[in-house]
């Protein structure tokens, strides 16, 4: 198979190639096809909107990351919250190409299975004869993942943070997928894992409840990070969501590829302006949006009395170095791995801080990308192309969208978390690989408007 147009090509099933474990473009599609992950759901679970917003974020990550998907759930449930708000989890089964089943006696042994709450007794019996089987959950802003054998925190009336319960989906992929790549040395998909929003990096989760969150969002760039962040706001359950204003700003359309990445990004969506994929996700749930389709430059200026909170998804620096410039009340950059060994790591950036966005050394250079190709039988038919083709190709980053979830999570709570009486970090730096964390705690306080949300639901 040749690479006649990268923009067809799953950015998730590059990480094989480029990491030189698939020998050709065509061996990682085929891997990546037929690949599957079985997903169960607790019927009980799935009736709270936590439970929904994991199960739903599990089946979305893994319908990119996965060539099959099985879902074994109650799928007349309404879903209560969220982009597919008023449709049945079986609508949103099928929207995502995934099967619902009621058993698992014709998913392959080999899949990985995540677990969301307890399960029947024969499905137990079943579940015996699995490899691999990862349990999630959720209690207070953090999230965990382990083998089935091991215990975490019960699910129950209390464990009503939706955006833990978002990255507990999230994670459960992440070591899924790990466990299937089989990195030599990786523990992933075999080990005990949690990820604390309240406090990242500790084992501290002394935050309270998630009863407010900002009333005004500014989104830019509507790709892998922008959609992961417009998934997770559209679980809060605000009470007033028409007062909630959410700013989407881009200047591209969709390709092919962008559904590997984009959480709310169709199958073969055709050339479609991605500030209208996340609009028609965002408005049916009530939400004020605005949709601004220019570039974010160092002359965009707000109103002194502006109380939106950016969020930053884009992957070119010249939008980075101007952050500062906008003086947004508080603005979060988050910023992924692009390579097979770092796609998993995670580096969350907040202004205003002591050092303005155009002096943070890492986005001197104006090189955004390298030339060099991977070093990989699949793209040496690009070793002849013009250099256009070329630059294009070799800065096509690879990535997942259970990644970019979890990067959103951590940033809608960094916007959260100092309305809630917590403290700021101007810096999170975190690898899912190796579990590292590293933080810098925020040099300035914000004034951020809150917005109350509903939590009994």
């Amino acid at each position: 198979m040749s690479i006649t147009n990268i923009d067809s090509i799953s950015r998730t099933a590059l990480i094989g190639v480029h990491d030189g474990t698939q020998p050709t473009l065509e061996a990682a599609l085929a891997t990546h096809a037929s690949s599957g992950i079985v997903i169960v759901a607790d019927r009980d679970i799935c009736r709270r909107v936590t439970g929904q917003a994991a199960l739903c974020t599990a089946i979305a990550t893994a319908a990119r990351a996965f060539g099959t998907i099985t879902v074994i759930t109650d799928g007349d449930t309404l879903i209560s919250a969220g982009p597919y708000r008023g449709r049945s989890i079986a609508a949103f089964v099928a929207a995502e190409r995934a099967n619902l089943a009621g058993d698992l006696r014709n998913v392959p042994k080999h899949w990985p299975v995540v677990v969301i709450g307890p399960v029947a007794v024969e499905l137990s019996n079943g579940l015996a004869q699995r490899a691999v089987v990862l349990r999630i959950g959720w209690s207070g802003w953090t999230s965990y993942v382990g083998p089935a054998t091991v215990a975490i925190p019960t699910l129950n009336d209390s464990t009503r943070n939706v955006i833990a319960a978002i990255s507990a989906g999230a994670i459960g992929v992440h070591e899924a997928f790990g466990a299937v790549q089989a990195r030599p040395g990786s523990d992933i998909g075999y080990r005990s894992y949690r990820i604390n929003l309240w406090r990242p990096g500790t084992d501290i989760d002394d935050g309270p409840e998630l009863t407010h969150a900002p009333a005004d969002w500014w989104l830019v760039g509507l790709g892998h990070l922008g959609q992961a962040y417009a998934w997770v706001i559209s679980w809060l359950t605000y009470a007033n969501p028409s007062n909630v204003s959410i700013v989407l700003q881009d200047v591209d359309k969709t390709v092919d590829a962008n559904h590997s990445t984009g959480v709310l990004t169709p199958h073969h969506p055709g050339p479609l302006r991605k500030t209208r994929i996340v609009a028609a996700a965002l408005d049916p749930l009530g939400f004020s949006t605005y949709i601004l389709e220019q570039r974010l430059d160092a002359n965009t200026r707000i109103t002194t009395d502006d109380a939106h909170v950016a969020l930053i998804g884009v992957d070119n620096l010249p939008t980075r170095r101007a952050i500062s410039a906008i003086r947004w009340p508080l603005a979060i950059d988050t910023g992924l791995g692009a390579g097979p060994a770092d796609f998993n790591a995670i580096l969350l950036r907040r202004f205003p801080a002591d050092q303005n966005s155009d002096q943070v050394p890492g986005w001197a250079d104006s090189s955004q990308h390298s030339t060099d190709l991977p070093d990989s039988p699949a793209f040496d038919d690009l070793k002849h192309r013009d250099p256009c083709g070329v630059v294009q190709v070799a800065g096509t980053a690879v990535g997942a969208a259970f990644v970019g979830v979890i990067a959103a999570c951590l940033a809608v709570s960094e916007a959260s978390r100092e309305l809630l009486g917590g403290s700021g970090f101007d810096i999170v730096n975190m690898h899912l690989q190796s579990a590292d964390v590293d933080t810098a705690p925020a040099s300035r306080t914000v004034d951020i408007v809150p917005a109350r949300l509903s939590i009994d639901l």
